[in-house]
């Protein structure tokens, strides 16, 4: 049997053959796919499908005119064999179109047509034809206005002139649409709260006296928009607090600030509470004279400040160390029936050392001290009892001791 076949597929009559029996089957096939409702086969085949939201397209001269009224898409019914319905449905290889090259200006009514889809079908389309409108393209440049809700600015805040980027924009459509134009804005959409300038992009809507939108190409379609805010404002004066201890041997003369007021901004209500604004200026890496710059820092509810720096300069003055001898030691309280000697110092005078400026030095003497003990309640005997000092606030001093040695006695 294998023998057999293998003289069968050896023999080149019987694969010329069996090769025309397969395309004779091949025809008889499609030829009953094709057939119409010709047959009863056929009829009972055949079925109907909508096709929802086919893209429209239009054929005119899109360099010259304008056409309103279009739909972007209709819905197609096809009724035919299920497999080219089928087909069609889900490959949608089909065009729905409206010829307008030969439409001229004005209202017309168009029938849309269909191409590239299999003749075996029956077609309609919902709706049949349509309204509509050719208009000479016309360009026109307009200028941009700017709309923003300014109910959102926060409590004494006001809106500048906003600043738009481009200030115009070109607008193209039909020339009767064209002519509807009453108001070009770029609405700027903003939800928190605002208190400082900002800027974002904002959308250009065309629309006519009723404010109506118009079906109509904006370049650029979206414009940048600067709103600067002006906040509350209140001058104050500049007050300066020095903080920290210079180095050994020096002492800060002056610290003058270059601007004597700052102008703040912010909330109303914080600006009502502050009426000077105070600069702290570090004194402890100061050797000498130095100018420093003192970023102002801001408080709560504080927004801005003019300048945001302030340039101080300090003065300063080399400190020296003199020491003023035989300062007396007065004493008080002692009862009149005693008498008080001193024992250490045997003089009753101490050395005080003097630190400041020689400016201020030559000022200070033995007058500029009080020394004091107080002998109140004492008996006979020697005593040890502690200075009381006064002495001038703008240096610094110290005593060489702080006690003295004294003897009472009783009157003779």
């Amino acid at each position: 049997m294998d023998k057999f076949l293998n003289k069968l597929m050896e023999s080149k009559w019987f694969v010329r053959g069996l090769a025309l029996v397969l395309a004779l089957l091949l025809y008889i096939t499609a030829y009953i796919d094709q057939m119409g409702p010709a047959s009863g086969a056929a009829r009972d085949n055949t079925t109907t499908e909508t096709i929802e939201d086919v893209p429209v397209v239009l054929y005119y001269d899109e360099e010259n005119f304008v056409v309103t009224g279009a739909p972007q898409t209709v819905d197609v019914i096809v009724e035919g064999n299920s497999s080219l319905v089928k087909s069609a449905k889900n490959l949608r290889d089909f065009t729905v179109y409206l010829d307008l090259t030969k439409a001229e200006i004005g209202t017309q009514r168009v029938k849309f047509q269909v191409r590239d889809i299999s003749d075996k079908l029956t077609v309609s389309i919902k709706p049949e034809a349509v309204n509509v409108n050719v208009q000479e393209k016309v360009t026109k440049e307009f200028t941009v206005d700017i709309q923003f809700n300014k109910a959102l600015l926060e409590d004494g805040y006001q809106a500048e002139e906003p600043v738009i980027k481009p200030k115009k924009v070109k607008i193209t459509g039909g020339k009767d649409v064209i002519d509807q134009i009453n108001y070009v804005k770029a609405i700027v959409e903003r939800n928190e709260v605002i208190d400082r300038t900002f800027t974002q992009k904002a959308s250009v809507s065309v629309l006519d006296q009723n404010l109506n939108k118009l079906n109509v190409q904006v370049e650029p379609a979206e414009v940048e928009v600067t709103i600067p805010v002006k906040s509350p404002q209140k001058t104050v004066p500049v007050v300066i607090k020095q903080q920290g201890t210079p180095k050994e041997g020096v002492s800060i003369k002056n610290i003058e600030p270059a601007v004597r007021e700052v102008v703040l901004y912010g909330r109303q209500s914080t600006l009502d509470k502050i009426s000077s604004i105070e600069i702290p200026v570090n004194v402890a890496n100061i050797s000498g004279d130095q100018e420093l710059t003192i970023p102002i820092t801001l408080g709560n509810g504080i927004t801005a400040v003019t300048p945001e720096a302030i340039n101080v300069k300090v003065t300063t003055e080399t400190k020296e160390t003199r020491t003023i001898k035989n300062v007396p030691v007065n004493y008080t309280g002692l009862s009149n029936q005693y008498a008080l000697d001193f024992l250490d110092p045997d003089n009753g005078q101490v050395d005080i050392d003097v630190i400041g400026t020689p400016e201020v030095l030559q000022n200070i003497n033995v007058a500029s001290f009080n020394l004091t003990v107080n002998a109140e309640g004492l008996t006979e005997g020697e005593h040890e009892l502690k200075i009381q000092a006064e002495g001038p606030d703008s240096i610094d001093w110290k005593l060489k001791r702080t006690t003295v040695k004294v003897k009472i006695t009783a009157e003779g």
